[in-house]
């Protein structure tokens, strides 16, 4: 795509900037200056269409957009995945966040998505994720075969499914006057408590006190249940990333991918069912 021709055809200006943003695994990001204002032009990587589905974006986008969660839509393209946004000013990504509250306005920001209870009819479909991850591995860096007697446990759950995130890093959840959960190129519907260790497991929130300081907020009544169903998620969450951190490190060789294979597997090793 002409991405000259886009940017002046999306805003009728040719008085524009474009900076690389050195941030996100599927995607490169720049900063967009028109005039006095400031946009997030995102263009995704080749051969990211078997990591995200952007017609299950789409749908996502205009699913939350009452919420206000997201960073206002610009322009998006679910053809070729590029996304134009609006630019949030003021906001801390949640690691590097220093407000003492963070986990609990974490919570409350999924608390919103869920309570919604949204629906845009695609599954996210777990364990079909993670096959479609490991076909794609030629070369396992980690003996995995064996921590999949998770799969057997995640195909017996059962709860009603509302529009998850599914992927709640750190540079998704921006912390400030106001909070925002943005990119929701992995969303669709799924279970809940997947975006609960989701949010855990990403940003290695490990301590039971901090948990319960999330679950305190999150959840109405936390039973016995709910912990066994989230240590399910828990470990099968560290197989599913860790498969697609080697997925990506084969196709990229960018050793970050690498690092992070490293660090799910330590997880796995420490949480199998």
């Amino acid at each position: 795509m002409d991405l000259d021709k886009l940017i002046k055809e999306v805003f009728h200006s040719d008085d524009y900037t474009c900076t690389p943003l050195h941030k996100g695994y599927t995607n490169k990001n720049y900063l967009l200056q028109i005039g006095q204002k400031r946009y997030v032009l995102r263009i995704p990587y080749e051969n990211s269409e078997h990591i995200v589905n952007r017609q299950h974006e789409e749908k996502a986008i205009h699913a939350v957009r009452d919420l206000k969660l997201d960073a206002p839509v610009v322009y998006f393209h679910a053809a070729d995945g590029i996304k134009i946004s609006s630019y949030i000013e003021n906001v801390w990504e949640y690691c590097e966040c220093p407000f003492p509250d963070k986990i609990e306005r974490a919570a409350a920001l999924m608390k919103k998505l869920h309570q919604a209870k949204k629906r845009i009819g695609e599954n996210f479909d777990p364990i079909q994720r993670y096959q479609d991850y490991k076909k794609h591995v030629s070369n396992s860096l980690f003996p995995l075969d064996a921590y999949e007697i998770v799969l057997p446990h995640i195909r017996q759950l059962s709860c009603e499914h509302v529009l998850c995130h599914n992927d709640w890093v750190s540079g998704n959840i921006l912390l400030g006057e106001k909070d925002y959960l943005i990119d929701y190129e992995y969303s669709a519907d799924n279970d809940p408590l997947f975006d609960v260790m989701s949010f855990l497991t990403e940003n290695n929130i490990d301590d039971e006190k901090d948990r319960q300081r999330f679950y305190n907020i999150y959840f109405d009544t936390f039973q016995t249940e709910t912990a066994r169903q989230l240590h399910i998620w828990e470990t099968f969450h560290n197989l599913l990333w860790c498969t697609w951190a080697m997925m990506m490190w084969e196709q990229r060789k960018d050793p970050v991918y690498r690092g992070i294979a490293e660090d799910k597997y330590k997880a796995l090793k420490k949480c199998c069912i």
